[in-house]
């Protein structure tokens, strides 16, 4: 099974939609992200960990984890880069390992593991391709046009008013 480690800050900065939301609330960054994520990932045998700087309760939610790099019961790691490498290095199988990130220093170690590598803005923008293309699949075919263009027009006339 595929792991995807989110260096979850990094991806809030690099993402428009998420800077936005990251200005307005933290929580509701969060939330919409995790509920994002959900959609995405459920079923599909991968599990996503949202890892983040600073203080916070760690929480699991169907395969998604939310992970703090200081909680009240866990060892501190003092920053998000430290917890992702940490992570990588209890990971048996670092082929299995995907890491979400645009942050040098973790993308270079990641690497020299043998995980692979997401930029921040591609992860995200799978996500929304994946809607996208959903949504154009749930559309009925065979749902009457909109509009018709001109050249459509003209050509309907010409058939259905031959003279036969």
């Amino acid at each position: 099974m595929e792991t995807i480690l989110v260096d979850a800050y990094n991806l809030m900065h690099k993402v428009p939609e998420l800077k936005v939301l990251l200005k307005q609330s933290q929580d509701i960054c969060v939330d919409t992200m995790v509920a994002k994520l959900q959609s995405h990932f459920t079923g599909s045998g991968r599990k996503v960990v949202l890892v983040f700087d600073g203080h916070g309760q760690n929480r699991h939610m169907k395969n998604i984890d939310v992970k703090f790099s200081s909680t009240d019961i866990t060892h501190d790691y003092g920053n998000a880069d430290k917890l992702i490498k940490a992570l990588i290095d209890k990971y048996r199988n670092k082929k299995l390992l995907r890491i979400v990130s645009s942050d040098n220093e973790i993308v270079w170690y990641a690497r020299e593991c043998g995980s692979k590598v997401q930029s921040s803005k591609s992860f995200w923008g799978e996500l929304k391709d994946k809607k996208l293309k959903q949504r154009i699949a749930n559309q009925d075919i065979n749902e009457k046009p909109q509009f018709v263009t001109k050249g459509e027009l003209e050509y309907l006339l010409k058939e259905f008013t031959k003279k036969k």
